[in-house]
């Protein structure tokens, strides 16, 4: 522990990579207790890239409308809970005001072919995420989903694929363990330098009659990088590595542009042309 805290840097390092001043994080660190670090052996507080990231997900959270205060405790919550979480409840979580929906699958699926035809009519190297439950329900969008990983500047998925995970492949397909939360979830992430997008939603269990999901669905970009984290992190949980590109997506220091209301727009008009019975 003594040779990692040595390792860090200091507070004016993490607010200089965080893209906020000093000043900011001692106030932050005198009101909140955040950001910690950890002392080195002189008593110096020491500071990681994790914690510049952990900073950078407060500021996208209070900048979303939510207080200062209530941004920290998500974000600390968040963290202690484990990387590994819930697509649903992050993407809830980073827009203040936000309202689930329940819907059934065929509304979901008209929503998730809306966010991945925009992402290939736009050819601009997105990243593309998504979380299929069940290896089998993947298979039956894999013809989409193998075009997009051939376009993406990267792809991944991850479900129970019973044997068929393959890290390698493209699009990644990452197993996730018994116990994960996401094995009752539903994901399509989408993220550029211009366009943001996601569907999330997770399973209501019911008695009988056809599956239910409550969902969010949005073209907001905090909600779609918030489950986009989540979604990395699995993939890195479980030996996969995260190109540098899509990092740069996930991680980004400086606020990027938010989704257009024409694009916007357009990928929503996608989905109602999808439930058209025609």
């Amino acid at each position: 522990m003594a040779d990692r805290v040595s390792d860090g840097f200091s507070i004016g390092v993490l607010a200089a990579r965080a893209g906020v001043t000093p000043g900011v994080l001692r106030t932050w660190e005198n009101r909140f207790g955040f950001p910690r670090g950890e002392r080195s052996a002189s008593g110096h507080r020491r500071f990681t890239d994790a914690d510049v990231a952990l900073v950078r997900q407060v500021l996208e959270v209070r900048d979303s409308g939510l207080p200062l205060q209530v941004a920290i405790d998500s974000v600390v919550r968040a963290r202690e809970a484990g990387e590994e979480r819930s697509v649903f409840a992050a993407a809830a979580e980073a827009v203040a005001g936000v309202r689930p929906l329940r819907l059934h699958r065929r509304p979901l699926i008209a929503a998730s072919h809306a966010v991945e035809d925009e992402c290939l009519a736009r050819g601009d190297r997105s990243v593309v995420l998504g979380a299929f439950q069940l290896g089998h329900r993947y298979e039956s969008s894999r013809h989409r989903w193998d075009e997009l990983g051939r376009t993406a500047a990267w792809a991944a998925v991850v479900a129970d694929f019973d044997g068929d995970a393959d890290l390698d492949a493209s699009p990644a397909r990452c197993q996730l363990p018994g116990d994960s939360p996401l094995r009752r979830e539903w994901a399509v992430v989408c993220l550029s330098e211009t366009y943001a997008a996601l569907v999330a939603a997770w399973e209501v269990p019911v008695a009988k009659g056809p599956p239910i999901y409550e969902a969010v669905i949005s073209t907001h970009r905090g909600a779609a990088t918030a489950a986009g984290r989540v979604l990395a992190g699995v993939v890195r949980e479980a030996g996969g590595d995260v190109p540098d590109a899509a990092a740069r997506l996930l991680d980004a220091t400086a606020p990027m542009p938010a989704t257009s209301a024409v694009d916007a727009d357009r990928t929503w008009l996608r989905a109602l042309a999808e439930l058209d019975p025609r």
